[in-house]
C-alpha cells in the first residue's frame, strides 16, 4: 500500500490499515533502483567534475550543484516507473504537506542552532577557537546564502529522494529506525568522493566520523519524518539549517571543532533512536 499522509505507521513500521502488502513503488527492486539512479547521477557528474575542472572551470562549477539532484530526479523515475502519474502526484502531495505542526519546524531550525553552540562552547573550553567566519562583515549576504544553500547546496535535491521516497518506501518494510539506518548508510557513502575532492566542505574530514553522523543524523530525520506524516519540509529546513551554519562558522576546518558537533549530535541521535517510537498518527 502506498503510503500517504492518511495512512497509520506503527513504531515498527508496520501498516495499520488493512494488512495490504505493499505496492510495487516500495518493493526491494524499486528501493534499489532508486539507489543505483542515486548513485549513478551524482558520482558520474562528480567525476565528470573532477576530469573537467583544470580545462573547464565554467562547465565544472554547473554540473557540480546539478550533482546534489541525484536522489531527486531518482525518486521521480522510480515512483513514475513503478507507480505511474497518479502515484507521483501522491507522493508530491505528501511531500509537500506542510500543516504538520509548527513545533516541527522549530525542532528543525533550533536544534541544529543549539548543538552548534553547545559545541563551540565545550570547543572554546578545551582551548579551541572559533573559526573565522568568511561573512563576518557581510551578515545580509551570509543571510541571504541560505536560500542559495537549500536551492543549490543540496536539501533540495537530495530530501524528495531521501525522506520524500525512500523513507516512506522503506519504512513500510522494516520500521523507521531500520530505514532511517539503511538510508543513512547510503546517504554516508554517496557523499563519500567529497571527502577527497579539493575545495568541498567535507574535503579532509575524519572519514568514519563523518560515517556515524551522517547515520546518526539520518536517524532523527526518519523520527522527524513519520512525526510529520513524511512531509519532506521540516527535513529540508533541518537539512539547511545545518548545511548554512557549516558555512556562516566553519567548523569543517577544524577537526578538534568538527568532532565536538559530531560527538554531540550522534549522542542526540541515540537519544531519538533510543526513545519510545512515534505513536500511530494519521495525517
Amino acid at each position: 500500500m502506498t503510503v500517504t499522509p492518511t495512512t497509520l505507521i506503527l513504531s515498527d513500521g508496520k501498516d495499520m490499515s488493512g494488512g495490504a502488502a505493499p505496492q510495487t513503488g516500495q518493493s526491494i527492486p524499486a528501493v534499489l533502483t532508486f539507489f543505483v539512479l542515486t548513485f549513478v547521477w551524482t558520482w558520474g557528474l562528480w567525476g565528470t567534475v573532477a576530469l573537467i575542472r583544470a580545462q573547464a572551470p565554467g562547465l565544472a562549477n554547473a554540473l557540480f550543484p546539478a550533482s546534489a539532484f541525484g536522489p531527486g530526479l531518482a525518486a521521480v523515475a522510480v515512483v513514475l516507473r513503478f507507480e505511474g502519474v497518479a502515484g507521483l502526484r501522491r507522493r508530491l502531495v505528501q511531500c509537500l504537506r506542510w500543516r504538520v505542526g509548527w513545533r516541527w519546524y522549530a525542532l528543525a531550525f533550533l536544534a541544529p542552532t543549539l548543538i552548534l553552540l553547545a559545541s563551540l562552547g565545550i570547543h572554546v573550553a578545551l582551548g579551541g577557537t572559533v573559526p573565522d567566519s568568511p561573512y563576518a562583515d557581510r551578515v545580509l549576504i551570509g543571510i541571504a546564502q541560505f536560500a542559495v544553500i537549500a536551492i543549490l547546496g543540496g536539501p533540495m535535491g537530495e530530501e524528495f529522494g531521501w525522506r520524500g521516497y525512500a523513507l516512506p518506501a522503506l519504512t513500510a518494510r522494516i520500521g523507521w529506525r531500520g530505514a532511517g539506518i539503511v538510508i543513512g548508510i547510503g546517504w554516508s557513502l554517496w557523499h563519500l568522493p567529497l571527502l577527497f575532492m579539493a575545495d568541498t566542505v567535507q574535503a579532509d574530514l575524519p572519514v568514519a566520523l563523518f560515517l556515524i553522523s551522517t547515520v546518526g543524523l539520518s536517524v532523527v530525520m526518519a523520527r522527524l519524518g513519520v512525526h510529520t506524516g513524511f512531509s519532506v519540509l521540516p527535513a529540508l529546513l533541518l537539512h539547511s539549517v545545518i548545511n548554512w551554519w557549516s558555512m556562516i562558522v566553519p567548523i569543517t576546518a577544524d577537526g578538534q571543532a568538527y568532532a565536538v558537533v559530531a560527538v554531540i549530535a550522534t549522542v542526540a541521535s541515540l537519544v531519538a533512536f533510543l526513545a519510545p517510537g512515534p505513536k500511530p498518527r494519521a495525517g
